[in-house]
């Protein structure tokens, strides 16, 4: 499998907001919108699941994103979901 098709089932894999259980959110800065990069939060924490710092304001829910990119966050959700 080249880079291409490995990219594409990353982008095949992402999870939707609705996926999420109880407890947990997207989060995004700009950056992580525009890129289609945002990530997951978990309720009562200031970080998200990949440690990334929750300083800004969250764009991804202002702009209704629905997907979430980071795939450290993906695979920390999982394992905590035992998924």
């Amino acid at each position: 499998m080249n880079n291409k098709e490995q990219k594409f089932d990353l982008i095949m894999e992402n999870m939707t907001v609705k996926e999420l259980k109880e407890g947990f959110s997207i989060f995004g800065n700009k950056g992580a919108v525009w890129t289609n990069n945002c990530h997951i939060s978990q309720s009562g924490n200031y970080q998200t699941l990949c440690n990334r710092p929750m300083l800004s304001t969250n764009w991804a829910r202002i702009e209704e994103i629905n997907e979430i990119g980071c795939i450290e966050c993906q695979k920390k959700y999982k394992e905590l979901n035992n998924e």
